[in-house]
Formats: structure tokens, sequence, C-alpha cells
């Protein structure tokens, strides 16, 4: 089958939904089929290349993030489109919405991947972080985009009701993006409980709250035991930067190539993710199948809880003081530990890309056969 992939920054190396997209182009391959990128220019070269596009308003605050987005060049999209035998959409912007038009005139089937939530974008937009413009956003992503989709993934049950809950009219299928092979392979752990070592990983930004780490470990009994590990980039850094030197943490921060972000899983005891919105939680996934033990934060749009093997591998968002009795808990049980990181293991085998790709690929065949049959 020919596959169209569409999305705005396919080549990002700090975005998960590209990383995942990579992924899957993979897998499929791998699978015999024959797969094309349609994207942006932004760090590498598309099957068929779209220029950068500029939002006048956003310019700044997309830079921070790291984010590029595609201009639409319909006769680019019109060529793509003509080569496929099906058309996949990764996102839910300008790009997507003009190849979601044009694969309907053209008659090619179109299916789709839900990565990401409004709160996502508006988060770092606080002007824009309310409950009703969100709304607007989710009704705009549903009818500009998915609703074009026959089949549209759902990584985790909890975005599958959401978007039962407005309405999507495409058939809903949860799989997950699944956990490469790189973190599956036999783990040389070496870790120590002096220090003891928490990692985390993600944006820094304001719906990934890793100001509620940084917090709870200044209320932990176990304060000067502690050394963390936040790995990623974003506006808030030097903010961050601040308040672990005014808490006197050891502390360092910093963006990290794979190899060397996975050398830190395996140096790690535990890893936290506290991000309050998050459609998966694919550096969470990683992590734990290195043999790191999660704590995650409980949220209403976080779908990273539904990983969490016992109740001291949770907490509510956003309370610094019920992770820090959390993470008292792991340090304070050193066998516990040990036990769960072999249990997160085994689990994370469950959870393989490879497995996740045959799944959407199956999706992908249903939705051409289904198009033809019709």
């Amino acid at each position: 089958m020919k596959i169209l992939i569409v999305i705005d920054d396919y080549f990002n190396k700090s975005n998960g939904m590209s990383i995942s997209t990579q992924r899957f182009v993979r897998e499929f391959k791998k699978m015999d089929q024959d797969v094309r990128i349609l994207s942006s220019i932004a760090g590498g070269e598309p099957d068929y290349p779209l220029p950068i596009m500029t939002i006048p308003v956003f310019k700044n605050i997309i830079a921070k993030e790291g984010f590029h987005f595609a201009k639409p060049k319909k006769e680019i999209i019109k060529e793509a489109i003509r080569w496929a035998d099906l058309v996949h959409l990764e996102d839910p912007f300008p790009v997507c919405w003009t190849a979601a038009k044009i694969a309907k005139q053209m008659r090619k089937p179109i299916t789709g991947t839900f990565h990401l939530y409004p709160e996502n974008l508006t988060a770092s937009v606080p002007i824009l972080d309310h409950a009703s413009i969100n709304s607007a956003f989710m009704r705009l992503f549903r009818d500009t985009t998915f609703n074009y989709c026959s089949y549209l993934q759902c990584p985790t049950t909890k975005v599958e009701h959401r978007l039962k809950k407005y309405n999507f009219k495409s058939k809903l299928i949860v799989i997950s993006n699944g956990i490469s092979d790189y973190y599956l392979q036999s783990n040389q752990r070496t870790t120590t409980t002096d220090p003891f070592t928490i990692l985390s990983i993600g944006r820094f930004s304001n719906e990934k709250d890793q100001k509620t780490l940084i917090k709870a470990i200044g209320r932990s009994k176990y304060k000067d035991r502690i050394k963390l590990i936040l790995a990623g980039k974003g506006p808030l850094k030097n903010e961050y930067i601040s308040l672990c030197q005014r808490l006197k943490l050891n502390a360092q921060l910093g963006f990290y190539s794979r190899n060397d972000l996975k050398q830190i899983m395996d140096q790690s005891n535990i890893v936290v993710h506290c991000a309050n919105v998050e459609v998966e939680g694919m550096a969470c996934m990683e992590a734990f199948a290195t043999g790191c033990v999660p704590i995650i934060a409980q949220s209403p749009l976080s779908s990273t809880s539904s990983y969490a093997l016992s109740p001291n591998n949770l907490f509510p968002a956003g309370s610094s003081e019920i992770l820090a009795q959390r993470i008292d808990y792991w340090i304070n049980h050193p066998k516990d530990l040990k036990m769960m990181s072999a249990n997160y293991q085994n689990y994370a085998k469950s959870l393989t890309v490879q497995f996740s790709a045959k799944k959407l690929l199956t999706m992908m065949k249903n939705a051409q056969k289904n198009y033809i049959s019709n």
C-alpha cells in the first residue's frame, strides 16, 4: 500500500508527535509498505517538501516551543495525494486541513492519529487557556481535520472517551503509540541510592508542570540525598534553574541526545511525570521500559496515569505535598523499588511499537477496503 503521511514537523527530534510518527514510518517500511512524507523542510528533506509557515502573532511562542508549521502549497499537496493509496493525517493544522479536503475531492481514503489536545497548545498562552476556548479548538480540530478520517487512532481509552464526548464521526480505534525496542533491550542498570536519582523528561512548559516536582523535592525528608535531572528544553528553563537554586537542590537541566538520555534512564531510580495535559506520555513509558519506577500525575486531561501499577505510582496533579510522600516512600522501600522496576520492564514488553504498528496498518487496510467497497 502507498501510504502518505501528512505532518507539519516530521524531522523534529524533541516533539513526541514527530518522534512517534518517525517510528511508525520505520515499522511500516519494515512491513514492505511504500511510505512517503508530506511535511515542512524543517530539519530534513521530506518526499514532498513544504516551506515553513510563520504566524506573526505566535512567532516567539512557537520558536520557544521548538515547533515548525508547514505552509500549505496546493500543487505539492495534490501531487502527493495523487501518488497515494491512503492519506494519514497526524495533526490538526492547516496542511492537514488542506490535505483532508483535497484527498476527499480526489476520492482517497483518509485515516488519522489524534496526538494532541488543545490544552497542549493553550497552556503556553494563559490568555487562551480557558474551557470555552479549548472546547472551540476541539471542535475546530474535529471539523477541519479529523471528521474527514474514516478511522482515527486514539493512543488511550481516555482519549477515545473525550473524542466521543465531542461527537467525532470517525471510527475510533485505541492503539498505543508504543515503545521502541531501543528501550526494551536488556538494560544494564547502574543505579545507586546515594544520590537517589530522580528523572523527569519533557518540555519546560506550563502543562508539563516540572515546578511541582522541584517543590516536592524541596519538601522531601531526603532532599540532601536526591539528585534531580530535568531533561528537556523550553521557555521555563531559567525559572526552573532559579527555583532549584533557591531550594538548594542538586539539579541538572539540559537537552540530551537519545543515547545520552538512555544512559541517564539506566542510572535513575525513579521517573516523575507531572504533566496535567498528556495524550499518552511516551517519554515516561520509555523510561519505565528501562526500569525507572514512575510516579505519575493524575489529571482529567492526562492519560499517562493509566500506566500506574500501584497507588504509589500516582499522585494528584499539582500536589507537591503528596508527590514528596511518594518520593519518600520509594526511598524508604528499596526492595519494593527493585521489584517494581522489574515489573515495569516486563509490563513494557506488552507495549512495543512493532505491535502498535501492525494494529495501525490493519486499521489503514480496513479503511482502504471499506472505502473501495462503498
